[in-house]
């Protein structure tokens, strides 16, 4: 089987589990991370995943991890199941 997930050389392992873990659910074509910001202040993220955006190809998110913002884009062709799933999994916030 193909890699489904695209790492960028900066990934850390904290969010490469859950990109892996994004690509094996049902209905994901592929996982590709995108822009790393370093994240400014101490405080603790509400959910592993603080953002779900449409897009044309699927899902853009925004990851929160340890001092950065990950941005990352779901390649899949149905969006609303992915994204029941990703709540499911208990990765986004309520």
């Amino acid at each position: 089987m193909a890699r489904k997930t695209h790492h960028k050389h900066s990934s850390k392992k904290g969010y490469r589990k859950l990109l892996d873990a994004l690509a094996g659910l049902e209905g994901v074509h592929s996982v590709a991370t995108g822009r790393v910001k370093p994240r400014m202040g101490s405080g603790r993220p509400v959910a592993q995943i603080s953002k779900v955006r449409h897009t044309e190809s699927g899902l853009s998110i925004t990851i929160n991890t340890e001092g950065a913002i990950v941005d990352a884009y779901v390649i899949t062709d149905r969006p609303a199941d992915v994204e029941a799933a990703m709540g499911a999994m208990g990765w986004t916030g309520p």
